[in-house]
């Protein structure tokens, strides 16, 4: 029996675009750059992972943003980074209907953070307080088995619950990779494609999960 929801970010919640990022940035350089070179300096070439695991420091990051690219109001390309994300209502809608505690398990980065919990909050507001589980802070991303050694754990901790198995808790995730990994720990897990809201709906029934009543 699922006796806990953990849910993803990232194309459950919320879309996002790393490519709109990359054009926000470029726009910043005056024509000196293109969204092709931003978006391949940080996503194709391995920055993005150390920000989201913590290892890589938010002002470090900006600082060597501002000099490949020539910006130097940081605040700006602050702004032009973290400005990705659209709520996807269907599935934000869904979640809220959710009877049972609901966790975050999420791969992201500071930066990215101030503007999700800003736009998030009401949403979060009915997950458990202290629930969201986010990479920069565990130190590990998914699909590394880490990161749901520690979200199991913080299951445990938050609902005083030490017996709860991984195996109770319902795990929702886009990439199959991060469900396969979570499945190898123990979690049961269900691969959320394309924004299908009737879809993981009838996944919620089936587990018997999901209130009725629209909130």
């Amino acid at each position: 029996m699922i006796h806990v929801l953990a849910a993803d970010f990232g194309n459950v919640l919320s879309r996002f675009s790393h490519q709109r990022a990359s054009e926000q940035i470029a726009a910043l350089t005056a024509g000196r750059h293109t969204a092709d070179q931003v978006y391949t300096w940080i996503f194709k070439e391995g920055r993005l992972e150390p920000l989201e695991d913590g290892t890589l420091h938010v002002d470090d990051f900006l600082s060597q943003l501002s000099t490949r690219f020539s910006v130097d109001d940081l605040q700006a390309l602050r702004i032009a980074y973290k400005t990705i994300f659209t709520r996807v209502v269907p599935t934000c809608d869904l979640l809220a209907r959710v009877k049972v505690p609901k966790f975050l398990a999420s791969n992201t980065d500071p930066l990215h953070w101030e503007e999700i919990g800003r736009m998030f909050a009401d949403d979060f507001a009915g997950f458990v307080p202290g629930g969201l589980l986010r990479s920069f802070d565990v130190g590990s991303r998914k699909p590394a088995h880490e990161f749901f050694s520690a979200l199991v754990d913080l299951a445990r901790r938050k609902l005083n619950a030490p017996s709860l198995q991984a195996g109770e808790i319902l795990f929702v995730d886009d990439l199959a990779e991060n469900c396969a990994a979570a499945r190898e720990c123990g979690l049961v897990v269900h691969v959320h494609h394309n924004h299908d809201a009737a879809g993981l709906e009838a996944v919620f029934r089936a587990h018997g999960i999901l209130n009725s009543a629209r909130p």
